[in-house]
């Protein structure tokens, strides 16, 4: 036991996570899980505006005015990417589940191609909203 804690402080200790390369498909997973936290904690505000929004005239146009401010609509843009990329990521992990791009090669392309794709749907998003 004395010769493994021994071994253990020999090791080299790397604590700078910005020198560390990390492979695309651990990329896209904590982009997944932020994404999912985003689109949980987003879900009260959205509740809200649809709320407000179905009352009257006057509380739609109240939600109308509020989804017009500048914060807003960067909220509402890193919203669409959460949902584009955690939908596409999400899809990526149900193949996987089946063993469909298991293999370490094609995880990785799977991966690189859900990033790719998730910005380019949302640069169109973007390009039919602005």
């Amino acid at each position: 036991m004395y010769s493994l804690d021994k071994r253990m402080n020999k090791r080299p200790k790397n604590l700078n996570l910005l020198s560390v390369k990390f492979p695309m498909s651990a990329i896209m997973s904590a982009g997944h899980r932020a994404a999912g936290i985003l689109l949980f904690l987003s879900i009260p505000y959205f509740i809200y505006i649809f709320q407000l929004s179905i009352i009257n005239e006057t509380g739609f146009i109240q939600a109308k005015a509020e989804l017009q401010s500048p914060l807003v609509k960067v909220f509402c843009l890193i919203t669409i990417w959460a949902l584009v990329h955690h939908f596409l990521a999400g899809i990526r992990y149900f193949l996987l589940d089946v063993d469909i791009g298991i293999e370490k090669k094609w995880a990785q392309k799977t991966a690189f191609l859900v990033m790719v794709s998730g910005f380019v749907i949302f640069l169109v998003i973007l390009f039919f909203y602005i």
